[in-house]
């Protein structure tokens, strides 16, 4: 990356009270970035429905976040929490509301952020997603990882459709970072930890330096890729 890149570049983030969501934004703020986000707090430019219908508030929420940035350069989509459930104990209900939540929603939010990204003629799209999208085998979360298989998917056809546009689409697709074990006993906790090769969990100001790695020019020819960020619980 280079000095100072990020200086005046508008970037959403979508998930900004979420996961590593906070990291990133502290991130981006620190290299000059201008943000919008539908965080509570600092940057916040009001929040998006959770209902893939609803794309009259998705184009709503990009048009208040276009209001307080200059352009839309980045859009960063930071992952939701696991709903946990035994495959054949998912009802109907649940697996239609998972899959609206966590894929048709996010699709919609890629959708309308790359519609404003063409005529610029650049941009960068990457979406937080899940390990279990990728390796299938975590237990209780059967939707929620096909869910994140399907983004993985989607972000590889967004990337081959745009990608005489300038605009790159990549997928991050993280294990157990800090924020997400500080809740569990000490044991499991360093049970977990003694199963992943680096031997520890992630920092969300990891997560954040290869969101910003991705975002970055340095970047520009990567693009339908998914990068492990694991500590080696998963290669490939």
């Amino acid at each position: 990356m280079q000095p100072n890149e990020f200086v005046g570049r508008g970037v959403v983030v979508v998930g900004a009270d979420l996961g590593l969501g906070p990291a990133i934004i502290e991130a981006f703020t620190k290299a000059g970035a201008k943000l919008a986000t539908d965080s509570s707090k600092a940057h916040g430019v009001g929040t998006i429905p959770a209902d893939g219908a609803d794309t009259g508030s998705i184009g709503a929420f990009f048009d208040a976040a276009l209001r307080k940035i200059p352009s839309l350069d980045i859009l960063v989509l930071s992952a939701r929490p696991v709903e946990i459930a035994s495959f054949l104990d998912v009802s109907a209900a649940q697996l239609r509301k998972v899959i609206e939540q966590e894929l048709v929603w996010y699709a919609l939010i890629m959708q309308e952020g790359a519609r404003r990204m063409v005529p610029n003629k650049r941009g960068r799209i990457i979406n937080l997603t899940s390990m279990s999208g990728k390796t299938g085998v975590h237990h209780k979360v059967g939707p929620y990882a096909a869910a994140k298989g399907g983004i993985i998917t989607l972000s590889r056809v967004m990337a081959a459709e745009l990608g005489g546009t300038g605009i790159t689409v990549n997928v991050i697709a993280n294990a157990l970072f800090q924020p997400q074990v500080e809740h569990m006993p000490d044991k499991e906790r360093a049970d977990l930890a003694r199963n992943i090769p680096v031997g520890r969990f992630g920092q969300p100001q990891e997560a954040a330096h290869a969101v910003m790695f991705l975002a970055s020019d340095d970047a520009g020819y990567i693009t339908g890729e998914t990068l492990n960020l694991s500590g080696g619980r998963f290669m490939d």
